[in-house]
């Protein structure tokens, strides 16, 4: 079926919440700016008012690109784009009234997003400078109007039906460092509505600065997306342990399969390989199972998708400035992808309505009772404000962590598993900026459109790497055709 002459009045299929930002691309070619500016070569920052003044220089010396920029509005137009309909996601943020927003907005009407910004009269609208240095990139963010959503912005007359008509909302990590009321009312609508809430950690930033707010949403997430050092900072500083163990009133919370993902991480747990069933443990050879010793050989390694860090095209700072996390929306291309091995299929479920795409999740493999894994301190507590236990709408969760070009792990059922990661070669990348974004959106155009889940995570894996072959986050100029192959 030509999904481009569907009936684009069915309305959204996801909601997406998050720091719309104006990306502005240069490429340099050498690092007097990251010099000048005290930035690094390539990571993430949030610019002081000293660094603030890169944004003029780099537009008045240098040509530019303009891309749509941000977690969540990155994985919106890749969404639109991957599935082959507009108007199928809509976007919440908010953004200025300057001609930065006038250029935004135009942006995304194109790429079929519809948009429901938060317009915000005393702010610039939020901006990133991407200096691209060979294969390495440093984003220079200043969110401004982004940081504005509060719950009054969201349940409007105007929104609220949007929030009726979506099975799927997304939230990226960097919205609850300044708008977690609003989060937490989003979270408890979507259980409420039986909405798949879909979470994305973005950063560690996020998990050591705002811990007590993760401890209240995460037993609302349906679906958690996160780079590995990402799990190793929640682990530090959130108990999931505990929170798996006492969150007895709600017992299909995601802390349970997510204690087993850290505990795996600590090198505490098994990960069984795709393909493996799980009640074929009696069969398993020491090729089959994972251990520490696995992880720990390329744990230290975040790059693009299938490429190492030694292998990349750019130098290193001498100063050795290379700031490794994502802050407040500035996209990171950490996120890896996936192979074409058989796996578990993780599909709508039977009970509801195909034609209203319901999040429950069903899978063939048998469950399994891991441990939970032992608790530490200096972590925040998980809170009360918990979702309803409504029996009626139970539904699987699935959390996926990524880890470069390392192979990487999904937990569903209680059971975690490892997917390998194919090779792609470095003089295939233009540019690595939103990759990690591209494989959010990939997977969630696929879930959307009923796939199963080996068939979400080989979207996400092609998505990306149609991306990595772009300047920016920006979309190809061909048809996206995975989900179009017959």
């Amino acid at each position: 079926m030509d999904t481009q002459r569907r009936d684009e009045s069915r309305g959204p299929l996801l909601v997406a919440f998050g720091n719309p930002l104006l990306d502005i691309t240069a490429v340099v070619k050498d690092r007097s700016l990251h010099h000048q500016y005290q930035l690094p070569v390539d990571g993430q920052l949030e610019v002081n008012d000293t660094q603030r003044a890169v944004f003029n220089h780099v537009m008045n010396k240098y040509p530019v690109e303009y891309t749509a920029g941000g977690c969540a509005l990155n994985s919106s137009r890749v969404f639109c784009w991957v599935l082959g309909e507009p108007h199928r996601v809509v976007f919440v943020g908010g953004i200025g009234k300057d001609s930065q927003a006038q250029r935004l907005s135009s942006i995304v009407e194109e790429s079929g997003v519809v948009s429901r910004f938060v317009v915000v009269d005393d702010q610039p609208t939020g901006t990133c400078v991407a200096l691209v240095l060979g294969a390495c990139r440093c984003l220079c963010a200043d969110i401004g109007a982004a940081s504005t959503c509060e719950p009054h912005h969201v349940f409007t007359p105007a929104l609220t039906p949007v929030l009726e008509a979506a099975q799927y909302i997304y939230v990226e990590g960097y919205f609850i460092t300044h708008s977690f009321p609003a989060t937490l009312q989003i979270a408890q609508y979507a259980a409420k509505h039986g909405k798949t809430l879909v979470f994305n950690l973005c950063g560690s930033y996020v998990c050591e600065n705002h811990p007590n707010e993760l401890s209240q949403l995460l037993p609302y997430v349906d679906i958690l997306f996160g780079f590995v050092e990402e799990y190793r900072t929640l682990d530090r500083f959130v108990d999931v342990s505990k929170m798996a163990a006492t969150l007895t009133s709600f017992p299909e919370n995601i802390a349970h399969d997510l204690a087993l993902v850290l505990k795996a991480i600590r090198g505490e747990g098994k990960v069984i390989k795709d393909g493996i069933k799980d009640g074929d443990k009696s069969d398993l050879s020491d090729n089959d199972v994972i251990g520490c010793t696995d992880l720990q050989q390329t744990d230290n390694v975040k790059c693009s998708n299938g490429v190492n860090h030694s292998e990349r095209k750019c130098l290193q700072d001498e100063d050795g400035m290379e700031d490794k996390q994502r802050v407040n929306g500035v996209n990171c291309s950490q996120e890896g992808l996936g192979d074409t091995n058989n796996l578990q299929s993780l599909r709508i479920s039977e009970e509801v309505s195909r034609s209203q795409r319901n999040c429950d999740l069903s899978n063939r493999t048998e469950t399994t009772n891991l441990s939970n894994g032992t608790s530490k301190t200096h972590r925040s507590d998980p809170k009360d404000s918990l979702p309803p236990n409504n029996s009626s709408n139970r539904k699987q969760k699935l959390v996926v962590v990524t880890k470069g070009p390392s192979p990487l792990w999904y937990s569903l059922n209680r059971v975690v598993r490892e997917r390998q990661v194919p090779p792609i070669t470095p003089e295939e990348i233009v540019d690595t900026t939103g990759a990690g974004d591209s494989f959010v959106g990939g997977f969630l155009a696929a879930l959307s459109s009923g796939q199963p889940l080996d068939k979400c995570l080989d979207c996400g894996v092609w998505t990306a790497q149609q991306l990595l072959r772009q300047k920016g986050c920006t979309l190809p100029s061909y048809a996206a055709s995975f989900l179009h192959k017959d």
